[in-house]
């Protein structure tokens, strides 16, 4: 199955915007989703890597998307896998 990783942190509300997203394409194409909160100790990291960027979207380890999701997108890259 593939996995979806989102590097996220509060108070973002592209972040939230993105999450929204994700959850009505996984309703639909199932995929395991994992949210890293880059702010989140253990996570310096991704916050050193993402802090200016975030949402970032990883699909199998490989980012997809960076500040914005395209829901037609994500369906067709998850469907080609």
């Amino acid at each position: 199955m593939d996995r979806i990783t989102f590097f996220t942190k509060s108070d973002c509300p592209l972040c939230r915007s993105a999450w929204y997203v994700l959850q009505r394409v996984r309703s639909q194409v199932p995929f395991e989703l994992e949210s890293i909160d880059i702010c989140a100790p253990g996570q310096e990291t991704w916050f050193e890597a993402y802090r200016n960027d975030i949402p970032i979207v990883h699909l199998n380890g490989r980012e997809i998307f960076r500040h914005r999701i395209n829901e037609r997108q994500l369906r067709l890259q998850l469907e080609a896998q």
